[in-house]
C-alpha cells in the first residue's frame, strides 16, 4: 500500500528566479529517485547515482537540479525559470533496486501570474519572460494577446521578425532582443503603450515539430495618466482687493 508520508504547499511569484520543492526522507544509498508532475511527466530522474537527463520531459530539460544528499535524505528538487505553467502538482519517489516504491511525497506548487503596470503616455513597457539559454535554431517565438479578444503581438520565426502576421494594432510597436536565442531572453517590448493595450498576453516559445517547449503569462495594465492642473497664477490678473502691492497706474502731467 503506497502512503503519502506528507503534502507541501509551495506558493512563488512568476517573475522568482526559482523555487526549491522539499523532499527529506532517509533512504538506503543505492535508490532511485523519479519526480514527476500531475501527468506523470518525468521533471527528474536520478538513477545509478547520477542524474540521468535524458529520462526528463522536454518541458522540464535544462531547468531542474536535485539534491543529491542521500545520508541526510534530502533529494529536494530545484525548478528554475518559473511560469504559470508550472503550476501543478509534483510527486518524489523513491525505488529500490526492484524497482519497489519506498516512498512517496507531493508537492503542490502554485505560481502565481506575472503582473506589469504602467502609465499611458510612457515611452515603453516590458513583458518579462527568461527561460534556458541556448534554444535550439529552429525555435517559433510567438506573443499572444488573449484577453479581452484574441491578437497576435509579435512573431520570431527563422531568425527574424514576421511583421506580415502581427494584428495592425501592435504593428511597429513591438520588439524582441537580437539575441534571444542564445540568451533565453524572449521578453517583449511594446511601445507607446495605450489604455486598449490592457489585457493578459502569452508567450509560447515553440519547438519545430509544434510542441510548446516553454510558456508564460503576462497581465498588463495600462493606467490612464494623471493630469496635474497648472497652479501658476498670472500676477497681472490678481484681484487689487488681495494684491498688497498694487500695479502702477498711467500718470499724466
Amino acid at each position: 500500500m503506497t502512503l503519502f508520508y506528507q503534502i507541501y504547499r509551495v506558493e512563488v511569484d512568476s517573475g522568482v528566479e526559482s523555487v526549491q520543492l522539499p523532499c527529506t526522507v532517509h533512504l538506503p544509498e543505492d535508490v532511485s529517485v523519479e519526480w514527476t508532475d500531475r501527468i506523470n511527466r518525468k521533471v527528474h530522474v536520478y538513477q545509478n547515482s547520477s542524474d540521468q537527463p535524458g529520462e526528463q520531459d522536454d518541458l522540464y530539460r535544462g531547468r531542474t537540479e536535485m539534491k543529491r544528499n542521500l545520508k541526510t535524505g534530502d533529494v529536494s528538487l530545484t525548478l528554475k525559470y518559473l511560469t504559470d505553467r508550472d503550476r501543478n502538482t509534483y510527486t518524489c519517489t523513491a525505488y529500490n533496486k526492484e524497482r519497489n516504491i519506498l516512498m512517496m511525497k507531493q508537492v503542490i506548487l502554485e505560481v502565481k501570474v506575472c503582473q506589469v503596470e504602467v502609465e499611458e503616455g510612457a515611452e515603453s513597457v516590458q513583458l518579462p519572460f527568461k527561460t534556458t539559454a541556448d534554444l535550439p535554431g529552429d525555435t517559433y517565438v510567438e506573443w499572444r494577446l488573449y484577453e479581452p479578444k484574441y491578437m497576435m503581438v509579435h512573431v520570431y520565426q527563422d531568425s527574424s521578425v514576421k511583421s506580415d502576421r502581427q494584428n495592425k494594432n501592435y504593428r511597429e510597436r513591438t520588439e524582441m532582443k537580437e539575441d534571444l536565442l542564445r540568451t533565453g531572453d524572449v521578453s517583449l517590448t511594446l511601445k507607446s503603450p495605450k489604455l486598449t493595450d490592457t489585457g493578459e498576453y502569452r508567450c509560447n516559445v515553440i519547438s519545430e515539430e509544434g510542441n510548446i517547449r516553454r510558456r508564460k503569462t503576462v497581465d498588463l495594465k495600462v493606467k490612464e495618466r494623471i493630469q496635474i492642473k497648472d497652479q501658476t497664477v498670472d500676477m497681472r490678473n490678481r484681484s487689487s482687493s488681495t494684491d498688497p502691492t498694487p500695479l502702477m497706474a498711467d500718470q499724466s502731467i
